[in-house]
């Protein structure tokens, strides 16, 4: 019974904070990737660069953000070019159309620090 406790009171632990996150949130993080996936949908010629745009930006940012929070000013992930933001939030925000954007970016970057982690660079 002890392991079913811990789990139900770290998720609602995990769920606490994101509601008190998205209090802190404004842009278009807050939009749900859906914004994201109706802009990349339509053909190159009449996709939607700004709200792309937005997004790629705001994304970045919020990645960069993740340094400037680091220990001591070090850096606790590697920050990927454009191209590489605009696949992953494809992949993300396809298999989770509900989630909002700076969900999405957060669980990018869960992956790129441990990515970062995981290459020796601490």
């Amino acid at each position: 019974m002890k392991p079913i406790r811990y789990i139900l009171s770290t998720l609602m632990f995990a769920a606490t904070g994101l509601a008190q996150a998205e209090q802190a949130m404004a842009g278009i993080g807050v939009a749900t990737c859906d914004v994201w996936l109706d802009a990349r949908k339509k053909p190159q010629q009449d996709r939607e660069a700004v709200i792309e745009g937005l997004v790629v930006a705001w994304v970045q940012g919020f990645l960069s953000s993740k340094n400037a929070a680091g220990a001591k000013g070090n850096s606790v992930l590697d920050v990927p070019p454009p191209t590489s933001i605009e696949l992953v939030m494809d992949k993300i925000c396809g298999d989770n159309p509900n989630w909002k954007i700076y969900v999405a970016a957060d669980t990018f970057a869960t992956v790129l620090i441990e990515q970062y982690r995981g290459s020796g660079r601490k």
